[in-house]
């Protein structure tokens, strides 16, 4: 550096080298700076007084400095100080830090312990002012105060000088023919930094000035709202062909649009990325099935690019050389471009990658399906059934530009004013292109390691790390050609430590560190799909249902309808229309351009100009396909009207009661509710005694309700077959809430230790167009909790005794599997399970797969989010619902709020505060009693339910309800309305777990459940 320059200055840099062995203390110590080298000298009591620290102060009590090092106010670097050689003959490395713009100060056993954590690649900043603020975000923590002591308790050995060997066991030497060598971390420090890493993020990814620095957040798209503006088609062929994409996202951190789609089927579609990876993208065509792949050679396919797209497939083909058909893909799939994240890197604006794919259609046979598989560094949880090579580009690109290159460049001194560096970087195909090949040749075995197929990803990036610092970044050509691109000499400085970073990132790669942090990249699928589809129009018809014996027609006061089309596989669709006359049998309007596939079911709700609900209906579970000659998928919702409106003035009031009464169960009319609380509640005794309440939950069109209890006395075996002192068990049931409760009547023939849970769906039939779960919680951490399937009945003519009348809990098939045991998950329409659990701040997202497997084979629910308080992340998840229109919502206990999510663990601005779109603040009735959230259900139109209760449940007032509008005000407490769990149906019924206890033969002991109704509006509109 020249201290000429405006941005350099001369520093006086302090080193404080007390947590070394006295031995060592004594050096002599030459201090690094990019390549430049400074002896370090020792300090004497007058030297302090000369350089302004008092000898008396106890905080600033150097033992080592060195003058006049010229220091660039704008740039990040990694500092090292260097003792005598081991012998090996290797510099021994005593200390290091990070310096910063701030940097005036007397670097300690701190600062080598921050210095170890920013060099993590989800936490390093490369701009001095935003470095700064994260390096402040790791003071005060005892997290690093447990580093610090083993820095002083390990002294010399906190790292071990280590030579690099090769494949054969011998040396790795530079080009003057000496080993290459690294600086290896003490285990016992490296695992402490797993701990601190967690409490960092947590304060910076929560950090509203480090957005678009350190964190960026997508918001999410749960659901498309479609209104008379966009109902217009989109471009169609000569064929008759549409096309639109299923779910543009975004999932995971990227998304797609399509920008554009002409008649001769040249289309335009943008890739946006949000995290801070690379991808690679893979495409493949279907024939007009969609399911048939379209096989084409590398001519057919770069007849199809268009534009800048083209060049880039050719640079790539061109630069690999005799690796070209890896490049290429298999027959069918096809690389067809690369993706970086966007607008900075790390803190330094770049200019945005080329994100747009450009290409032609084939049109030898029209096309029914294109798959973009988008690929990078994850776990192998893919939400593809593509080849897994479609992300072997992503994960060595993000290997070389996010992982080792920020680590390069604090080391080697690269500034903020090198963006066009990183803009040439990041398109320089001829040096990436063989690179990224070189880092796959040397993983690819790790990648495809089956023991990497899980959540836990630590061992691969481990051996990533490993791999790339021996074999990579030892490479002569490498290092000469990077040195020249980042304008840095002596690139070989940063080997000794580059596997630091990747190594403190890997410890974040087990299950149990996902579990707590903010994850992002190593948390994601490897590949993620997104799907172009021939798409279709919808007739829907609303029938208004005769009311009384009168004419068909919607209530007199029905203003408008929102019609819900939801979907198996593909995003809800909403569409609101007017009512100018609501004195019709029917009326009609049309979806345009909605894609194919899988189910759907229309759910129609008709309002009053007030925002009443005033009639509703739902349609049949139809397959949404195109069929010969038929063009349009047809449908028709019956609508009811209803009087159940939801404002501030309405109550809620006990309409029935779940009795036994001669062997058959019965709802009792009553307006008078249990009066049970957990005070009745028994605490491990013998007899029939009820012990705890773990959930409701219920199916509309089976009209099935299903909940979970413990209890002793519940004459069945523990599922363990353990007779042992299990006396309290977990059992779980169904009913019907329709006239007759025993036409569902299911029961377990077995209990458990741990409570159960189940996932219904909400319009799912018995004829095997979905799937009910319940989860299997015998499982542990590594095998999985399992997703079990139930196959309900709805049918009074089975007698009860029937075999059909018990759950089948033989184990060996499962549907998906959790490595955290839930708390609270509800089923996705799109085939999803979400789940939740209050001791750790993150979402598990189990897609469900087409069929069972056995149980070594299952798939793993994804782990996503991580703690904070900003949106997209979590504190103290207890509870979540999903709405109708897919929105997930999750309450945080820990943030005090109900936030909305995507699917694709994305947060959704679903509701009207400016100031934070993306959740609701729930009401705390009493502050000076803790909270126990005990249950949360949504209704057709968007108001949220929840359950709640203070202190220990005792009394009845204790217990309240409150709902809040789709829009995310508070709408009305209920207080008093004492229940364990609820369920709301589509209609605003609620359905309670009640702490009465119920004994039914043959003996067995059983909660009862209710029946509640909304207050209906009196002629005045007062309710």
């Amino acid at each position: 550096m020249d201290p000429s320059q405006p941005n350099v200055r001369n520093l006086d840099i302090h080193y404080d080298l007390r947590f070394l062995s006295e031995e060592a203390q004594e050096g002599p110590f030459i201090l690094k700076a990019g390549s430049a080298s400074y002896p370090l000298v020792k300090h004497s009591n007058d030297s302090l007084r000369a350089n302004g620290f008092s000898s008396e102060s106890k905080e600033l009590h150097p033992t080592h400095y060195c003058s006049s090092v010229p220091h660039d106010s704008s740039k990040v670097q990694l500092i090292r100080v260097y003792g005598p050689p081991d012998h090996q003959g290797i510099p021994t490395l005593k200390a290091a830090a990070i310096s910063t713009s701030a940097s005036g100060k007397v670097f300690t056993a701190a600062d080598t312990a921050k210095a170890i954590l920013f060099l993590n690649p989800s936490i390093t900043v490369l701009t001095p002012d935003h470095s700064d603020t994260v390096l402040n975000h790791m003071d005060d923590s005892d997290e690093l105060r447990q580093m610090v002591f083993m820095l002083e308790q390990l002294k010399d050995g906190w790292n071990t000088p280590t030579i690099i060997m090769d494949e054969k066991g011998q040396p790795v030497l530079d080009k003057s023919g000496n080993p290459y060598y690294t600086y290896d971390l003490h285990p016992y420090l490296l695992n402490l930094t797993a701990g601190a890493s967690v409490g960092i993020k947590k304060k910076i990814y929560s950090d509203s000035t480090l957005r678009g620095v350190r964190w960026n957040v997508q918001q999410g798209v749960s659901h498309i709202p479609v209104n008379q503006r966009n109902l217009t088609a989109s471009t169609i062929s000569t064929g008759g062909y549409h096309y639109n994409l299923k779910d543009g996202g975004p999932q995971y951190g990227v998304s797609v649009s399509v920008d554009k789609l002409t008649d001769s089927f040249e289309l335009d579609l943008k890739v946006t990325n949000n995290f801070i990876r690379h991808m690679s993208v893979y495409a493949t065509f279907y024939k007009g099935d969609g399911v048939t792949p379209i096989e084409m050679n590398a001519d057919a396919l770069l007849a199809l690019l268009r534009g800048e797209n083209l060049l880039e497939v050719k640079q790539w083909m061109d630069a690999l050389g005799e690796a070209e058909q890896l490049l290429l893909g298999t027959k069918s799939l096809k690389f067809i471009s690369t993706v970086s994240a966007e607008g900075t890197f790390l803190g330094i604006p770049v200019t945005e990658a080329s994100s747009v794919l450009s290409f032609k259609l084939p049109t030898t046979d029209p096309i029914g399906k294109l798959r973009l598989s988008i690929g990078s560094l994850g776990n192998g949880n893919s939400h593809s059934d593509a080849d897994p090579n479609a992300a072997w580009i992503g994960i060595g690109a993000t290997a070389l530009m996010d992982l080792v290159i920020p680590t390069v460049s604090l080391i080697m001194t690269v500034g903020t004013e090198s963006s066009k560096m990183f803009d040439t970087l990041f398109k320089k195909i001829k040096f990436i292109a063989p690179t990224v090949y070189s880092i796959y040749t040397v993983v690819k075995d790790i990648i495809n390691d089956s023991s990497n197929t899980g959540n836990d990803v630590k061992n691969m990036i481990t051996s990533l790390a490993d791999r790339i610092v021996s074999t990579l970044l030892t490479g002569s050509e490498f290092i000469e050609e990077l040195a020249a691109i980042l304008s840095a000499e002596e690139v070989e400085e940063a080997i000794p430590v580059v596997g630091w970073g990747l190594k403190v990132l890997a410890l974040e790669g087990t299950v149990a560190q996902l579990a707590q942090t903010v994850g992002e990249v190593i948390a994601a699928p490897r590949v993620v799909d997104f799907e172009l589809t021939v798409t279709m129009d919808a007739s829907i018809t609303l029938n208004a249902l005769a009311d009384g014996g009168q004419q068909p027609e919607f209530a007199a006061t029905a203003a408008y309808y929102i019609v819900t089309a939801q979907y198996s596989d593909n995003t809800t669709r909403t569409y609101r229309g007017d009512i100018p006359d609501p004195k019709v049998a029917s009326l009609s309007f049309e979806l345009k351009n909605v894609p194919v596939g899988g189910k759907v079911t229309f759910l129609a709700a008709v309002y009053s100009k007030e925002g009443w609900l005033v009639g509703g209906g739902k349609s049949d579970l139809l397959d949404n396909l195109l069929t010969p000659g038929k063009e349009r998928l047809v449908a028709s919702v019956n609508v009811k009207q209803m009087l159940y409106p939801l404002n501030e003035q309405t109550n809620y009031r006990h309409s029935q009661l779940l009795i036994h009464q001669d062997g058959q169960y019965l709802w009792q009319q009553t307006s008078q509710p249990p009066s049970e609380t957990a005070a009745d509640l028994g605490t491990g005794g013998t007899g029939h005694v009820l012990e705890g309440l773990a959930g409701i939950t219920l199916n509309s069109n089976m009209g099935l309700l299903g909940y979970i209890w413990q209890a002793s006395g519940l004459n069945i075996p523990p599922i363990d077959g353990d007779d042992g002192d299990n006396l309290q068990l977990y059992a779980f049931k169904n009913i019907t809430y329709g006239p007759d409760p025993n036409a569902g009547v299911m029961n377990t023939p077995a209990g458990y230790n741990k409570a159960p849970l189940l996932a219904y769906p909400q319009f799912g039939t018995e004829d095997g167009s979905a799937v009910y779960f319940y989860l299997d919680p015998t499982g542990d951490s590594v095998s999985g909790f399992h997703l079990r399937r139930i196959k309900p009945i709805n049918d009074p003519s089975v007698p009860q005794n029937n075999p059909h009348r018990e759950f089948d809990l033989s184990a060996g098939e499962s549907w998906g599997r959790f490595n955290l045991l839930p708390t609270s998950m509800a089923y996705h329409s799109n085939g999803y399970i979400i789940a939740v659990d209050p001791a750790h701040p993150v979402m598990q997202i189990l897609r469900i797969p087409s069929t069972g497997k056995p149980d070594d084979q299952a798939p793993w629910a994804l782990i996503t989010l991580g703690p904070g308080t900003r949106e997209g992340l979590l504190l103290q998840p207890e509870l979540v619902a999903i709405a109708p229109n897919q929105t997930i919502y999750i309450l945080e206990k820990g943030n005090q709020r109900i936030q909305a999510f995507s699917r694709g663990g994305h947060p959704v601005a679903a509701f009207a505060n400016p100031d934070h779109p993306y959740w609701i603040e729930l009401v705390n009735h009493d502050a000076s009693q803790d909270i126990k959230y005990l249950s949360m259900s949504v209704e057709i139109q968007g108001h949220i339910y929840v359950l709640s209760q203070y202190g220990n449940g005792y009394e009845a007032d204790q217990y309240y309800l409150d709902i809040y509008t789709p829009a995310g005000s508070h709408l009305l407490t209920q207080r008093g309305l004492v229940a364990a769990s609820l369920a709301v149906d589509l209609w605003r019924n609620l359905y309670t777990l009640n702490f009465q206890q119920i004994s039914p033969p043959p003996g067995r002991t059983e909660p009862s459940v209710s029946e509640w109704t909304p207050s209906t509006p009196r002629k005045d509109g007062s309710v």
